[in-house]
């Protein structure tokens, strides 16, 4: 590999929650390979196919310059100021594992740094790279502001955890005129996960006045989980 494709430096991000493996053994970092910085972002790329044509194809040059200008404008939007922040863009497979549809924006346990993991999947190309980072910075926002722990990013809590944080998330995003996801979305996303984890008596009606209460507003994970509990839920893992 050569050019945009050449590691110039290997970040080690640390934090509080480490990702434990089936094997009991806790991943307490992850290493990002760095390969470009533009637009003061560094740069990262995860392929299935490592050559320069795909890359260039996936990710050209001009689109990851205005990702980097959008995720600068938008970690200034929130008034955040980390001194690293991290773009890292993987390639979609439908039979590889990434980190969820809508990706992953850990933050170290120092609270200077900042990565936003971005799939280009299906999800990106129905609602936008500007929503999507938006969306994702305000979860970094929540753990940059420790209202959630700094996670590694495959720790995984439960779906019906994050459902609940993105009625916070989106209200939010809303009441500051920036792109969200709709408030049907999120009912539409939350009633399924929780349809599936069992059976609930008049979940619509359950779910919506949770959406009601918790849309726009900040909330933390200790209080989702307290919510969590009272509907019988308990985390993953």
């Amino acid at each position: 590999m050569a050019g945009r494709l050449e590691v110039i430096e290997e970040l080690k991000v640390d934090f509080e929650v480490p990702y434990v493996t089936s094997k009991g053994e806790p991943i307490e970092s992850l290493i990002v390979e760095i390969s470009e910085r533009r637009q003061g972002v560094d740069i990262g790329y995860v392929l299935l196919e490592p050559t320069a044509e795909n890359l260039n194809n996936l990710f050209p040059s001009e689109g990851v310059d205005q990702l980097g200008r959008m995720t600068r404008q938008i970690m200034r939007g929130l008034e955040m100021k980390p001194k690293r922040i991290v773009l890292q863009l993987w390639e979609y497979s439908p039979t590889k594992r990434s980190y969820s549809a809508e990706g992953r924006a850990p933050v170290n346990k120092q609270r200077d740094t900042v990565v936003l993991i971005l799939t280009k999947n299906p999800f990106v190309y129905k609602y936008g790279y500007e929503v999507v980072l938006w969306h994702q910075a305000m979860h970094a926002k929540d753990r940059w502001e420790r209202r959630f722990p700094a996670a590694h990013p495959l720790v995984y809590i439960g779906g019906w955890l994050d459902a609940l944080w993105h009625f916070s998330i989106d209200g939010r995003l809303q009441n500051l005129g920036k792109p969200y996801y709709s408030r049907d979305e999120r009912l539409e996303e939350a009633i399924g996960v929780l349809r599936g984890l069992g059976q609930f008596d008049a979940i619509e009606d359950r779910v919506g006045r949770l959406c009601d209460e918790l849309w726009g507003k900040e909330v933390t994970m200790a209080e989702l989980l307290e919510i969590g509990k009272s509907l019988g839920l308990e985390p993953a893992g």
